[in-house]
């Protein structure tokens, strides 16, 4: 008389697999637990994705600024603040978005160059125009 194992009626009715997420959401947590970490999704809230993507404000402002006052520095003196506020704006980018340094960075020369148009401004009314009158 021979009695059938256990685990063969067992056996064939365990389930390996779980039953898989719903469309859109994120895994159980109970069926991470066994699989590698890099095989896990992971979805990122709002908070993660404002704070990696949103921080290119002042970078962009100073962009801005830059051309502007570059663009006004070719005419006259009249790019110099915007040009100074092109150049603080970039240096404040430099240090608070990272990811954005392109960014910063063309609005520091772009502001740089503002300032520069408009000290030759400066130079070429003091040295050459005021003599005239």
């Amino acid at each position: 008389m021979t009695t059938p194992h256990p685990h063969d009626e067992t056996s064939a009715q365990l389930q390996y697999t779980r039953p898989p997420a719903p469309p859109g959401s994120q895994l159980d947590w109970a069926s991470t637990v066994t699989a590698p970490t890099e095989f896990v999704p992971y979805s990122y809230t709002e908070a993660e994705v404002q704070r990696i993507t949103g921080r290119r404000r002042l970078a962009v402002s100073s962009v801005v600024c830059g051309l502007l006052g570059l663009a006004l520095g070719v005419v006259g003196v009249f790019g110099l603040p915007i040009a100074l506020i092109a150049i603080t704006l970039a240096l404040i980018a430099r240090t608070t978005e990272n990811r954005a340094r392109t960014l910063w960075r063309s609005g520091l020369v772009s502001g740089l160059v503002g300032v520069l148009l408009a000290a030759g401004w400066i130079v070429y009314i003091s040295q050459i125009v005021l003599p005239l009158l």
